[in-house]
């Protein structure tokens, strides 16, 4: 089965990603009217104006550049347009947290000998069926998956019928 879920960015989204760029250019042009203001250190200013370019591009990439892609063996994460692939084989547990940034969520998918990949839910319209797609992939890899109960609670235990073969949905 080749069938792969992909994320939809939610109208929060938008919002939060909106609200960046215009703190991130507020916070440049402030920066700007302290330089011909003559505030010293110079060095202060420039620094405090490349904080605001980098809040702007991060929400660029919060609402346009960013995303996940879930298949039945890899897991692709888009940052500033960039894909990164990480495959699911010998991932062996899952857990969840609350994201701090506006009470999402986040999946860690653990492995013996791999780093943890955090999964960040929160900006997605999708993201319960995301976050189902993904755990039924990882079972799909491993059906002794280890799902941690607060992630079990919130999302359910695979197979939910997403990825998986009707055989193996039984």
């Amino acid at each position: 089965m080749d069938e792969r879920i992909v994320s939809r960015p939610s109208p929060a989204t938008y919002a939060v990603a909106l609200g960046l760029i215009l703190m991130g250019l507020a916070l440049t042009a402030v920066c700007l009217w302290a330089w011909f203001q003559g505030i010293e250190p110079r060095w202060s200013v420039v620094l405090f104006a490349l904080l605001g370019l980098y809040m702007a591009a991060l929400g660029v990439d919060e609402g346009w550049l960013s995303g996940l892609e879930v298949t039945p063996t890899t897991l692709r994460v888009r940052s500033f347009g960039r894909w990164s692939e990480h495959p699911l084989e010998g991932l062996e547990a899952a857990d969840g947290l609350q994201d701090i940034l506006g009470g999402g969520w986040q999946v860690v998918l653990l492995g013996q000998g791999r780093e943890a990949i955090r999964v960040p839910l929160r900006r997605y319209a999708n993201a319960q069926r995301l976050a189902q797609a993904l755990l039924e992939a990882l079972w799909l890899q491993n059906k002794d998956l280890v799902v941690m109960p607060r992630l079990a609670h919130r999302f359910g235990r695979p197979p939910f019928g997403l990825l998986a073969p009707k055989r193996a949905r039984t």
